[in-house]
C-alpha cells in the first residue's frame, strides 16, 4: 500500500513539473478530485478492504472536461496554450460546436443535443483509446523518467476507461480541498504565463459559475450615479424602474464590480449589449468612441462621486488610470470577446 506522503509528492510533482504542451493535466487531475469527492466514506472505504478497483469511462471524463473548459472559452475567452492558430483540441470541438457569437451565461442553459455533441467530440479527440489518448498516458509521467502507473491504470491498446487503484481513491477523497486549490493555483500560474493581461484568472479557473453582486447601490435618486440622468449609449432620458446597471467592459473580462466600469443605461440598450463590448460604426483599429466616452465620464465625475474617485485612484498602476482603461478594452478585444454597435 502506498503511503500519502508518497501519492501527495507526486501528485504535487504531476502539477508542478510535468511536462504541459496545454492544459489537460490539469483537467484530468481536477476531474480524479472532483470524481472522489462526490463518492461516500463509506462506499471508499469497501473499495479499500476489498482492494477494489473503481472503473471511470473515457466518456465520462470527457463530460467533465466539458464543462471545465466550456467557461474557460466560452465565458472567459481564456487561451489553454501558447499557439493561438493552434488551440487544444477540446477547445476546437467547444468553438465548432457552440460557435463564437451569442453565449448564454449558464452551461446548463446550452441545448442538450449541443452538450452532447460536444461531449461525444472532446471523448473522440482528447481521449482516443489507450495509448492513443493525450493525456491518459501522459498524466502519470514526469521528465525524463518512465510513466508510474500510481494512481490509476489503463488498457495499453483499445482502452476506453481508467482503473482507478482504491489508494488513490481514498487519497484524493480525504485530501480533496487542499488538493484542488494546488491544481487550481498551478493551473492559474500556467494560464498567467499565456494570458499575461487577462484579470483576475485565478477567480475565473476557480468559479464556473460566479455570482454578481447586486448593483441597485448605484440607481436611484439616492443612488451612487444619481448624478446620471441619461443613458450612458443613447442619451435618453432614464425612467428610475427601468434604469438597467451595465458593465462597459464585460464583466466576463473583468470580473468585479468597480465604479469606473458600471454606466447606467435604459433597458433597450442593456440588452441589446448584453455581455458584449460596445463599439462605434465608425470605429476603427481597435479605437472607440464608447472607451473615450466612459474615460470623459470618469474624469468629469470622480471628484463629485466619491466611490468613483476611489476606485480610479485603485485602478491607476502608476502610468495613468485613462491608460489602464484603454488597455483593458482593447485586450478585451483582441482576448476574441464579441462586440456590439450602439449608437
Amino acid at each position: 500500500m502506498i503511503e500519502d506522503k508518497e501519492l501527495r509528492n507526486y501528485f504535487i510533482s504531476i502539477l508542478t513539473k510535468g511536462m504541459k504542451n496545454n492544459t489537460y493535466k490539469f483537467a484530468l487531475a481536477r476531474f480524479l478530485l472532483d470524481y472522489s469527492n462526490k463518492l461516500g466514506s463509506d462506499y471508499i472505504e469497501k473499495k479499500m478492504i476489498n482492494n477494489e478497483i473503481e472503473v471511470v469511462s473515457f466518456q465520462e471524463i470527457a463530460n467533465s472536461f466539458l464543462k471545465y473548459y466550456w467557461h474557460q472559452e466560452c465565458r472567459y475567452r481564456i487561451r489553454q496554450n501558447y499557439e493561438v492558430k493552434k488551440p487544444p483540441s477540446a477547445i476546437k470541438e467547444i468553438r465548432k460546436v457552440f460557435g463564437e457569437k451569442y453565449i448564454p451565461k449558464y452551461f446548463e442553459d446550452m441545448r442538450q443535443e449541443k452538450i452532447e455533441k460536444a461531449q461525444n467530440e472532446i471523448k473522440k479527440s482528447v481521449f482516443g483509446k489507450g495509448d492513443k489518448s493525450q493525456v491518459v498516458p501522459r498524466f502519470q509521467k514526469l521528465p525524463r523518467q518512465p510513466e508510474r502507473r500510481i494512481f490509476y491504470e489503463y488498457a495499453i491498446k483499445d482502452a476506453t476507461q481508467l482503473e482507478i487503484k482504491p489508494e488513490a481513491l481514498s487519497f484524493f477523497h480525504r485530501h480533496y480541498v487542499v488538493l484542488l486549490n494546488s491544481v487550481f493555483l498551478e493551473w492559474s500560474k500556467f494560464l498567467e504565463k499565456i494570458n499575461t493581461n487577462l484579470p483576475m484568472l485565478i477567480a475565473k479557473v476557480e468559479k464556473e459559475e460566479s455570482k454578481r453582486s447586486s448593483l441597485l447601490q448605484y440607481k436611484g435618486n439616492k443612488g451612487i450615479f444619481h448624478k446620471f440622468r441619461n443613458c450612458f449609449y443613447c442619451n435618453t432620458s432614464l425612467d428610475e424602474p427601468v434604469t438597467h446597471v451595465d458593465h462597459f467592459i464585460p464583466w466576463s473580462y473583468i470580473f468585479q464590480d468597480e465604479p469606473w466600469n458600471l454606466v447606467l443605461a435604459c433597458r433597450e440598450c442593456n440588452l441589446k449589449k448584453s455581455d458584449f463590448l460596445a463599439i462605434n460604426p465608425a470605429d476603427v483599429d481597435q479605437k472607440s468612441y464608447w472607451c473615450d466616452e466612459l474615460i470623459k465620464r470618469n474624469r468629469e465625475y470622480k471628484k463629485d462621486i466619491p466611490e468613483l474617485g476611489k476606485s480610479l485612484r485603485k485602478l491607476d498602476a502608476g502610468k495613468g488610470w485613462d491608460i489602464e482603461i484603454n488597455h483593458h478594452y482593447r485586450n478585451c478585444r483582441e482576448y476574441g470577446f464579441n462586440v456590439k454597435n450602439l449608437p
